[in-house]
């Protein structure tokens, strides 16, 4: 199998004249708090189509969407400085308003920073699609952005405070309270609600017909940045332009629904180092990113059906989640790193209501839009849905993103040398 191209400027942004927007949250590189969320929630608590609100509402993407018009795009490009902006078409524009310069404190090649944004609501909109314009495409790995409730104004402002300078250092997801007491333990972990997502191979998004995201008057948003400084620190001033619409409740509210699973790649029979050995490759992934990645690590083993103290090693990983209530699937994407070669979303699978969510044979990591579904997909409360990726890690020889990475027993992971295996469903209730 030939390798893409494209696969040799992973990490180092967008390729060069590809600037690729996507509209819905996409896991890309998934906070290991917020992956946690997703174990526990899996575990018997409401999930993100649970009887709580939803505490991870996206939109599905059109990957056929048109761009925005020329005259859109180049106003919404022109604003930033000063606060937010919104043109008479509904695009809200915000972003960081001072050059943003990545920086590491542990000596990780990974920078993951959280700006808080004035939204400059007056009203309650419902967002309708999105683009995301990356300051500096050669470092900016993802992008995330979290709506703030207005009830959770007041922390946020003080945890900016906490951090001298631009924002503050957030490697596991925000570290917000959650915007009101509840038992749903995704909310309480998580902290925050996305609202949309940025990752090579995406363009500006139109949701699907007749959705939205609501966002309520009096709200900030949370703007988290990945920065890869493998390739250096360049100052960013990254831009989301939003399009919305006022709440007049005709559009149905999106929610998405995710599905990770376990990452368990061996090194290669030819391969030596100490990072094969995979307790000392789990022992360096906490030193990078905290001890909530060994319970990421150890939570999907968990939710998964594997063994927690000998998990199954391979190329080839899979997880079955039962959906906790019915819902209306729309649109499906995936999100892997370097070592992806495939992933399948499969509803039912082996019975007569199987059904093929997502089929992605060759994976590109600088091709993750969401797929429309050709028509939308009914899923019942208690049917399966497995994710399954395969990740190969002889691609470590040829892809120049990873010459000079040192042979390392892969796990889940927050870095741009880690890997992840996850699946994404745009779902509006059932």
């Amino acid at each position: 199998m030939s390798i893409n191209v494209a696969r040799g400027r992973f990490h180092r942004g967008v390729a060069p004249g590809r600037r690729s927007f996507i509209g819905v949250p996409l896991g890309l590189a998934i906070p290991a708090t917020m992956a946690l969320a997703l174990v526990l929630a899996s575990c018997g608590t409401a999930g993100s189509t649970g009887s709580e609100p939803p505490a991870v509402p996206a939109g599905a993407v059109d990957a056929n969407a048109q761009e925005q018009s020329p005259n859109s795009a180049e106003t919404a490009d022109s604003q930033v400085a000063g606060g937010p902006t919104m043109d008479e078409e509904g695009i809200l524009t915000i972003g960081i308003t001072e050059p943003y310069v990545p920086q590491s404190s542990t000596g990780a090649t990974d920078d993951y920073r959280c700006f808080l944004v004035d939204l400059g609501l007056t009203e309650d909109r419902m967002v309708t699609g999105v683009r995301f314009s990356p300051g500096n495409p050669d470092v900016v790995h993802h992008a995330i952005l979290y709506r703030v409730a207005p009830e959770q104004v007041a922390a946020a402002v003080e945890r900016d405070a906490r951090d001298e300078g631009q924002g503050w250092s957030c490697f596991g997801g925000t570290d917000l309270p959650p915007a009101r007491a509840t038992s749903d333990t995704l909310s309480s972990i998580q902290g925050s609600a996305w609202l949309a997502a940025w990752a090579p191979g995406g363009r500006e998004s139109r949701y699907a017909e007749g959705t939205g995201v609501l966002v309520k008057e009096g709200s900030k948003a949370v703007l988290q940045v990945h920065y890869n400084l493998l390739v250096g620190q360049g100052p960013d001033l990254t831009k989301v332009h939003l399009r919305t619409i006022p709440d007049d409740g005709s559009l149905k509210p999106l929610q998405t629904y995710l599905l990770p699973g376990p990452v368990e790649i061996p090194c290669a029979e030819e391969e030596q180092g100490p990072l094969c050995d995979r307790e000392a490759s789990v022992a360096d992934t906490i030193a990078r990113f905290g001890g909530e990645s060994l319970r990421t690590i150890w939570g999907l083993q968990f939710i998964c059906g594997g063994d927690l103290t000998n998990p199954k090693a391979g190329a080839t990983q899979t997880c079955d989640h039962k959906a906790r209530k019915s819902m209306v699937v729309h649109a499906a994407a995936g999100h892997m790193h370097l070592l992806g070669r495939s992933i399948t979303i499969t509803a039912n699978p082996g019975t007569d209501r199987e059904e093929l969510l997502l089929d992605i044979p060759v994976w590109d990591f600088d091709d993750q839009a969401s797929r429309l579904l050709a028509q939308p997909i009914r899923i019942e409360k208690d049917d399966v849905l497995r994710v399954s990726c395969t990740h190969d890690v002889s691609l470590r020889r040829s892809l120049p993103a990873l010459q000079g990475i040192e042979p390392r027993y892969v796990t889940w992971g927050e870095g741009t040398t880690d890997e992840m295996c996850l699946g994404l469903l745009s779902v509006t209730a059932g």
